[in-house]
């Protein structure tokens, strides 16, 4: 479920920063998973700088390849999904 739902909040984002380059006012049509999967991932509590982090760190995700490019698409969801883990970890250790 993780992984579906970081592949939608991809997706999405994806459409929102393509919306905004267009010059669109996307601020009340995001949709935000960010809550949901980093409780999945584990993270508690999710400090506001977690939450900077993380916008970032999908934006850069999402941009990596096209959504059309299945295979590719989904490589790049796990990847996220690694990152997470990742960050995750560090945080445990410290």
């Amino acid at each position: 479920m993780t992984l579906f739902l970081i592949g939608e909040e991809m997706k999405n984002r994806r459409l929102i920063n393509r919306l905004e380059q267009a010059g669109f006012d996307t601020a009340l049509s995001c949709a935000d998973l960010s809550i949901l999967i980093l409780s999945l991932i584990g993270f508690d509590p999710r400090p506001d700088e977690l939450y900077e982090w993380y916008t970032n760190a999908l934006n850069e995700a999402c941009e990596k390849t096209d959504p059309a490019d299945v295979a590719e698409w989904k490589q790049a969801v796990f990847d996220f999904y690694l990152e997470l883990v990742e960050r995750k970890r560090k945080v445990c250790v410290i």
